[in-house]
């Protein structure tokens, strides 16, 4: 059964996303309405949507919700870093705002300053990138008990690489990231 959104988000509540199952073939998370004088424990994510359709698939109380591709890579990441991250819940703007309905969407959006103001932190997702054959071939097997060398690395061209990320040509990321705390 597909997730359905209840009543919409009041100006005063979020909705926020809390990982409880993370494997490579599921993401699971309960949805929380809270009132956002109640100072939740959220950071709030900052990434592009991408071209690609909703085809990945998470789970929102139980229920099959369809993402996008680079949104599923980031909370596979996100959740995964849960158990020892200092914020309690997640906020994603594709998924915590009923996109569907154009009136919760219009007013949560004007309260996006807000929402990033008001999280413990903005993590910023650039997306996966892969790694390129002569980092990967010097990368050791198994359990990590060494440093990996990088002299001779060509820095420049993996600055460059992050530099042309597509989340850098957008607009909102002024916003997003200048209004987070951390």
């Amino acid at each position: 059964m597909d997730f359905a959104y209840d009543s919409s988000l009041a100006s005063d509540e979020l909705r926020l996303l809390h990982p409880v199952a993370i494997d490579r073939n599921s993401l699971r998370f309960t949805t929380r309405r809270v009132r956002r004088a109640s100072n939740p424990r959220y950071t709030a994510v900052s990434y592009t949507w991408g071209n690609e359709d909703a085809s990945e698939i998470i789970y929102l109380d139980h229920r099959r919700f369809r993402v996008r591709p680079n949104l599923w890579s980031c909370l596979y990441y996100m959740a995964s870093a849960a158990r020892t991250a200092a914020w309690d819940y997640l906020w994603v703007d594709a998924i915590c705002i009923n996109q569907t309905n154009d009136a919760e969407r219009n007013s949560q959006v004007r309260l996006m300053d807000q929402t990033y103001r008001d999280a413990i932190c903005v993590s910023v997702w650039l997306g996966l990138v892969p790694l390129p054959e002569y980092i990967r071939s010097s990368l050791p097997t198994g359990t990590p008990t060494r440093t990996v060398e990088t002299d001779g690395f060509d820095w420049q061209d993996s600055i460059v690489d992050l530099s042309n990320r597509p989340y850098w040509s957008r607009v909102w990321v002024i916003q997003e990231f200048l209004l987070g705390q951390n």
